[in-house]
């Protein structure tokens, strides 16, 4: 990183990018990728065998939280583990740097008292919790017809609270248990309109609709449009049905080191075996178990296959036989998760402010994570790529000064979830459809493998907690399927 530089808020005629930020951002990215080619990072050990020279119990693909949960739960178990990571690192879609004197994440971030599984975790091994600095905000600011509105968080919930509290009203009817999403059955058309035509539907004058436009876009990290109506009221249920425990949860809580601290603990806490920049290829299974294939070409075997990878990635390995076509199909056309998340390093103090956009702007939500002496670190997210490049300083500044006009960014940093090939996109909410007609198959073994992951958690899923919860859970599963 470069260092410190004043930048007016809105970019030069010519658009121009500042180069430290795009540095920055693809020498992240090339480092995953090039962890295909380059050599893998674990211990000399022949393919297939253990150090011992007997056989796996238990392959777990992807180092996420949902494998490394497995694989620790499985191992500590006595089962003989080994996780397979592509990347040159554990974490998955969370992903811990230092910047502006933070441990910051650029992937998942905010826990919260409402998340049983990984609440537990960070209790179990001792990670403490830091506050958004947005939580004790002094300014909100929002949008009416375009124009900026500033007021305190109390004006702004008059306005917000009522819409909001509309739009999730069946949440309670149609989810009356969180962690079971599908317990009702019958659900009438609620999963097969998007969050967009329900807001619609609700008849709110347009301040209100923006709003809730917006919120369904950061919710679904894409437009409205996108998102199952269903999988948006599913959020509201794992918030106890209360509008402000759903935003603690969403947004207030980080653990303290940053979520590297945990997944280090926990990995720490295993007996499993890691090896680090090994993407799989192939999985055939036998009568006995299964044979997994590096991209190269180690065979390794094992009773039994964990596949904890992203859900928009399942399809880019070859299973034989054959997964089921629910799998691959929802693989293919990807879950909504794909807009911006970017943080900005302010020259200088502001009011430490939460504001909420329109899914039109750059940036839907912004405010101050981070109030230090001297400076600030903004945090905002985008609906869409489309509509912010986060690798142009001057773009960034641009769309925070939507928030703050006379705000000046000295640095900012991102990361491309979405060109990750591992990951193939952010955190997960289900198209309309999905919820009801795919979970339950995406979450189902076939013959000796087993799928884990956040994205197809019963709770809180695309989060960390939802994560944890597959992982344990599929650990279960294994653990009764290898003792048949």
């Amino acid at each position: 990183m470069s260092g410190n530089r004043d930048l007016p808020p809105h970019p030069d005629d010519q658009g121009r990018p500042l180069d430290h930020n795009r540095r920055r951002l693809l020498q992240a990215v090339g480092a995953i990728v090039s962890a295909a080619a380059a050599p893998s990072l674990h211990a000399s050990i022949p393919a297939g065998n253990t150090a011992d020279g007997g056989g796996y119990d238990a392959i777990v693909i992807g180092g996420g939280f949902a494998g490394i949960t497995a694989a620790r739960d499985l191992s500590l178990r006595g089962f003989r583990v080994l996780i397979l990571e592509a990347r040159p690192r554990l974490g998955g879609r969370t992903f811990t740097t230092r910047f502006a004197n933070h441990d910051l994440d650029l992937g998942g971030t905010w826990i919260g008292n409402s998340q049983p599984f990984v609440w537990s975790e960070r209790m179990r091994y001792g990670v403490d919790v830091v506050e958004s600095a947005a939580v004790a905000a002094s300014q909100a600011i929002w949008m009416d017809d375009g124009e900026r509105i500033t007021g305190s968080l109390a004006q702004y919930a008059e306005i917000y609270e009522p819409a909001a509290n509309h739009f999730y009203a069946p949440a309670r009817e149609f989810i009356p248990r969180a962690y079971q999403p599908l317990f009702k059955e019958e659900f009438g058309n609620l999963d097969q309109i998007s969050a967009a035509d329900a807001i619609a539907n609700l008849g709110l004058p347009a301040v209100q609709r923006d709003l809730l436009y917006s919120f369904a876009a950061i919710n679904g990290h894409s437009f409205a449009s996108e998102s199952s109506y269903l999988d948006q009221l599913r959020w509201f249920a794992l918030g106890n049905y209360h509008l402000w425990n759903l935003w603690d949860n969403l947004s207030r809580y980080r653990l303290a080191g940053g979520t590297k601290a945990l997944i280090d603990r926990m990995a720490a806490d295993s007996n499993a075996e890691v090896r680090l920049g090994t993407p799989v290829a192939h999985v055939k299974q036998s009568a006995a178990g299964a044979t997994v294939t590096t991209l190269r070409g180690e065979e390794l075997q094992a009773r039994a296959v964990v596949v904890a990878v992203p859900l928009n990635c399942l399809a880019d390995i070859e299973f034989s036989p054959a997964i089921s076509e629910v799998k691959l199909s929802e693989s293919r056309r990807r879950h909504t998760g794909s807009g911006t998340k970017v943080y900005a390093k302010t020259a200088g103090k502001q009011p430490v402010f939460m504001g909420h956009g329109t899914q039109q702007m750059p940036l839907c939500f912004a405010w101050t994570e981070y109030d230090d002496p001297d400076s600030q670190l903004l945090c905002g997210f985008g609906a869409s790529p489309e509509l912010l490049d986060v690798n142009d300083d001057r773009a960034v500044a641009s769309a925070f000064a939507r928030y703050q006009p006379s705000v000046t960014v000295e640095e900012s940093v991102s990361y491309d979830w979405n060109i990750d090939p591992y990951s193939k996109g952010t955190w997960c909410m289900y198209r309309p459809g999905t919820l009801t007609g795919s979970l339950t198959e995406l979450q189902r073994p076939e013959g000796h493998v087993f799928f884990a992951g956040a994205d197809i958690a019963n709770g809180w899923r695309g989060f960390i907690d939802g994560a944890i919860e597959s992982g344990a859970t599929v650990a279960q599963q294994v653990t009764q399927h290898i003792a048949i």
